[in-house]
C-alpha cells in the first residue's frame, strides 16, 4: 500500500483549518452564551437569595413589631383593668362609707324617735292613769265608813230574788269579806253587824288580798260582789277604750 504524503498533509491541514474555524466561529460564541447564561443564573440566584433574606428580615421585623404591639396591648389592658379595679374599690368604699353614715343617721333618728315615742307614751300612760284614777275614785269612797255605806246601799238596791240567792249561798257556805289591808277590830265589828243583818246565819270571815288595790269584795261561794279599786280600774279602762 502506497501513502500519498501530500494528500495526507493537505487533509490534515484542512482538518486543522476546520477545527480552528469551528472553534473560532462556533464553539467560542456558544461558550460565551453559556457563560453569559451561567453568569445570569448566578446573578438571578444571588438576587433571589438577597430578596429571600430581605423577606425573612422583613418577616422577622413584622413579627417583632407584632409581638411588641401585643405586649403593649397586654400592658395597656392590664393598666386599664388596674384602673377599673381601683375605681371600683374606691366606689365600693365610698358606698360603704355612705351606707355606714346613713345607718348611723338612721340609728340616731330612730333613737331620737324612740325616746320621743317613749316620752309621749309615758305622758299618755300618765294621762291614762290620771283618767283611770279619776274614774275609779270618782264613783265614791272606797275606804273607811264610806265604803261600808256603799256596800250596804248596793245590797239594798238588789232585787228580792238576787238577795235570796245570795242569802242561800252564804247560809250554806259562808261569806268572806276581802280587803286590801287588814281591818281594825272596830271595823270588822261594823262589817260583821252589817252583813249579819242581811245574811242571817252565815259564817262571816275576813281576808286580805293586795291584788284588789283598795276597797273590798264580798266573796260568796258562787258569786262575788266587787267594790275594789282594781275592779273599778278595769271598768274605767274599758270605758276609755270604748
Amino acid at each position: 500500500m502506497q501513502i500519498d504524503w501530500w494528500t495526507l498533509g493537505l487533509q490534515t491541514i484542512n482538518f486543522l483549518i476546520v477545527v480552528w474555524l469551528l472553534s473560532r466561529f462556533l464553539y467560542q460564541p456558544i461558550r460565551r452564551v453559556i457563560e453569559a447564561r451561567e453568569a445570569a443564573d448566578r446573578k438571578a440566584a444571588e438576587l433571589a437569595e438577597d430578596k429571600t433574606r430581605a423577606a425573612e428580615a422583613a418577616r422577622a421585623e413584622y413579627e417583632a413589631k407584632q409581638a411588641e404591639l401585643a405586649e403593649a396591648q397586654r400592658q395597656e389592658e392590664a393598666r386599664l383593668h388596674a384602673e377599673m379595679d381601683s375605681e371600683r374599690q374606691a366606689m365600693l368604699e365610698a358606698a360603704e362609707k355612705e351606707a355606714a353614715e346613713l345607718v348611723s343617721e338612721a340609728r340616731e333618728r330612730i333613737g331620737r324617735e324612740r325616746k320621743q315615742a317613749l316620752d309621749d307614751l309615758g305622758d299618755q300612760i300618765a294621762d291614762l292613769a290620771r283618767d283611770l284614777a279619776r274614774k275609779a275614785l270618782g264613783e265614791g269612797a272606797l275606804e273607811g265608813d264610806g265604803l261600808l255605806e256603799r256596800v250596804n246601799a248596793r245590797l239594798d238596791s238588789l232585787g228580792v230574788a238576787d238577795m235570796d240567792d245570795l242569802r242561800s249561798d252564804a247560809a250554806g257556805n259562808g261569806l268572806r269579806i276581802v280587803t286590801a289591808t287588814s281591818l281594825t277590830g272596830a271595823q270588822q265589828g261594823a262589817w260583821r253587824d252589817a252583813m249579819a243583818a242581811r245574811f242571817p246565819g252565815a259564817e262571816i270571815g275576813f281576808e286580805t288580798d293586795a291584788a284588789i288595790l283598795g276597797g273590798a269584795e264580798l266573796r260568796f261561794p258562787h258569786a262575788v260582789l266587787s267594790f275594789s279599786v282594781a275592779d273599778r280600774l278595769k271598768r274605767a279602762a274599758a270605758e276609755l277604750k270604748g
